[in-house]
């Protein structure tokens, strides 16, 4: 097992862990997971999707319609639906909980993540967000060190240049990287006022941020 992935894999277990905790779900609680992909039986226990026991009050949004398959083919108790984060196909408050892991950075501008957090907050009383820490001083995405605390979005063009591909399992060059924009936790505060923002760590300083808050939700 690669360093990267036993990282990724001890945070997805740490926020699904802390997820449980502050939510306090049950058999009531209805609960829409933002950008739900179904994960691999080896990492079921870092995946809402997966781990969440009460299948009938989960609810599932994904832009890709092949995601929104998966899940309707492997969970078919899921209200899977293929929708936008910037625009969620469900009425005020129809939700107890919102989730979402990793997403917000994938969005678009600043003005597209205000737009997500916005329709967050408005179809769900309580919310828990997960994203990269921007001034976390290696890339995930790109696998690039120290590029991050280069000003505005010069680390895209960095990741332009050179960054990691997943899928071949080395590092190329040349790619289209326009699909990320890393936050702040100021961004997110103000994104989402009057939520707490949480500095999760596996190494030496917070690689994830996630914020959370709502009605009776642990807020500052």
């Amino acid at each position: 097992m690669g360093l990267f992935t036993r990282f990724s894999e001890i945070s997805r277990r740490r926020k699904m862990a802390l997820f449980y905790e502050r939510m306090r779900p049950s058999e009531q609680t209805k609960v829409l997971d933002v950008g739900a992909q179904v994960a691999p039986d080896n990492q079921a226990d870092g995946q809402l999707i997966n781990s969440f026991p009460w299948k009938a009050n989960l609810s599932a949004v994904n832009i890709l319609e092949q995601h929104t398959r998966e899940i309707q083919e492997r969970f078919p108790d899921v209200d899977a639906r293929t929708g936008d984060a910037r625009s969620l196909p469900w009425p005020d408050k129809a939700f107890d909980v919102v989730y979402s892991n990793a997403v917000i950075e994938h969005v678009g501008s600043l003005e597209d993540q205000r737009k997500m957090a916005s329709e967050i907050m408005r179809v769900g009383r309580r919310w828990f967000i997960t994203t990269p820490n921007r001034w976390y001083p290696f890339e995930f995405h790109l696998r690039l060190p120290f590029v991050t605390w280069l000003p505005g979005d010069a680390y895209l063009a960095c990741g332009r240049i050179i960054r990691y591909s997943h899928v071949r399992r080395k590092y190329v060059f040349g790619c289209d990287c326009s699909g990320i924009r890393l936050m702040t936790a100021r961004e997110l505060r103000a994104c989402f006022p009057g939520s707490e923002v949480i500095f999760q760590r596996v190494t030496f300083m917070a690689e994830t941020l996630i914020v959370t808050g709502g009605d009776d939700g642990d807020i500052d």
